[in-house]
């Protein structure tokens, strides 16, 4: 029986590998493939649990199989990442299809936490894929390959899941502690008998980040992370008035929306005024300052968001090349926003709160 459900579950890998392209190969920009080694655990040795044809690989235990360790939960085939990690980005990818039938098992993990042993875990529960025995990421998945992406940005301590290139949650990592990435078939206590899953085309990703979440139908307060004010238009709804920044309240000076353009770029536009935060006389200069005005052709209306390792964002201007930013790091209600050359500075980086 588990000889002919491997056989036909590695035959529908293979032909499903034909469909595979049709997916995006990351999810976000600006990340760099890497190729870690790996361990295998597991408590009967990797010839008797573990096979692999071309992209695909399958992983099995039985519930009467000799644990890896003195405290596991349970029996295991799993690989260890050799990517032992602390900071910056990491994004894990592959396409997961559990046996059908087989249920209560982890089949990826990102180990390391504060709290407890691990991080996030994707659990097999019932045909579901769970983030443990929690949300629901992927309902229906026993016997599909389903395309899993795990991003962690170490500096906010957040973890993004993605199923099928659609985002499904943000979740905390626990905190500041080493991490590492495990993907395969781990049991819990509640297991069936026998456990096994198939994962696809497994790659490994650094320093990226995952696109702009800019929802165009939102309000957002736009936070300075050095100054920890948020974008202000002063109420004014006049032509040329500055913008300046604000603590926050609820208030709709101090409320944005992002109007897309083209390219990636938006007009970041004032929900009192109904004007865009533009560059002063369409200046290429650094230190021009930034005002409100009504939507034009000079593109120094238009601005691009770049999501940064720690979640903020960096604004770029169209028109100039500059980067909106806070100057000087100030903390006063009063002055004015520039643009300035990017250079990394929590002035040049904002927190989108939406309202």
């Amino acid at each position: 029986m588990k000889v002919t459900t491997k056989i036909i579950q590695t035959i529908i890998g293979t032909v499903a590998v034909l469909g595979a392209s049709s997916l995006q190969a990351q999810i976000g920009s600006n990340w760099s493939e890497y190729f870690p080694t790996k361990q295998y655990h597991g408590g009967v040795s990797q010839s008797q649990r573990y096979s692999i044809s071309g992209n695909v690989e399958h992983f099995w235990v039985y519930d009467t199989d000799p644990h890896f360790s003195s405290n596991d939960s349970g029996p295991r085939s799993e690989w260890k990442v050799n990517n032992d990690y602390s900071s910056g980005s990491q994004q894990f990818q592959g396409d997961a299809n559990p046996e059908h039938g087989t249920a209560a098992y982890t089949a990826f993990q990102i180990f390391g936490s504060t709290t407890q042993a691990t991080s996030i875990q994707l659990q097999i529960r019932d045909g579901d894929l769970k983030r443990y025995n929690e949300e629901i990421l992927a309902a229906g998945v026993w016997g599909v390959y389903t395309r899993v992406n795990i991003l962690h940005y170490c500096g906010p301590n957040q973890i993004e899941a993605w199923i099928n290139g659609s985002k499904k949650g943000t979740f905390a990592d626990g905190g500041d502690v080493s991490h590492y990435f495990k993907y395969g078939c781990y049991d819990t206590a509640s297991a069936s008998s026998y456990t096994g899953i198939y994962w696809r085309g497994a790659r490994f990703f650094s320093g990226g980040n995952s696109q702009p979440p800019i929802d165009t139908t939102a309000q957002y307060q736009l936070q300075n992370m050095a100054s920890g004010l948020v974008l202000n238009n002063q109420g004014s709804l006049t032509n040329g008035s500055k913008i300046t920044q604000w603590s926050s309240v609820s208030s709709d000076n101090l409320r944005w929306t992002f109007i897309p353009t083209d390219s990636g770029y938006y007009e970041i536009n004032s929900v009192k005024s109904g004007k865009d935060a533009v560059v002063q006389s369409a200046s290429t200069s650094a230190g021009a300052g930034i005002i409100q005005y009504s939507f034009g052709s000079a593109q120094n209306d238009q601005w691009k968001p770049t999501q940064n390792s720690d979640g903020s964002f960096t604004f770029v201007n169209r028109h100039s090349g500059l980067v909106l930013e806070d100057p000087a790091s100030s903390t006063s209600t009063s002055t004015q926003m520039d643009q300035w050359t990017a250079n990394g500075g929590a002035n040049q980086k904002w927190k989108l709160i939406k309202q």
